[in-house]
């Protein structure tokens, strides 16, 4: 499978249940349930380099960030750092937070895709 197909398989997966998002831990446990239900292959908390802590690193280089608390711009900041590296595929920034009805679903950065899923939350 190609990583363009992985990223899809992605982001057409994790925005159709709802989770249980009262602190990271339990949204991740919620996102790692989906990816294996699903059989998307990934590793959790893959240190990369002296900065960089990815939350879950999908296989084809796709990082997916989860972010329940922060602002926009301290997260688009984290995602710029990722698509900048070289091993980064694609970004796909998963968020509970309403950071306004105009921003994008899609855009890309450093020539990379990044998507941004806003979850609903509910019991998982």
């Amino acid at each position: 499978m190609t990583s363009a197909m992985t990223l899809r398989r992605v982001v057409e997966t994790l925005p159709r249940f709802a989770y249980r998002f009262a602190d990271e831990v339990n949204l991740h446990e919620g996102m790692a349930t989906v990816l294996e239900d699903h059989g998307i292959a990934y590793q959790r908390e893959v240190v990369a380099g002296l900065r960089d802590r990815f939350d879950f690193l999908v296989e084809g280089g796709i990082v997916i960030e989860a972010k329940i608390k922060g602002s926009l711009s301290k997260a688009l900041d984290q995602v710029k750092r990722y698509a900048a590296r070289a091993d980064v595929t694609a970004v796909v920034l998963v968020t509970t937070r309403f950071w306004g009805a105009s921003q994008p679903q899609a855009l890309q950065l450093h020539g990379k895709p990044v998507h941004v899923i806003k979850l609903q939350g509910a019991s998982f």
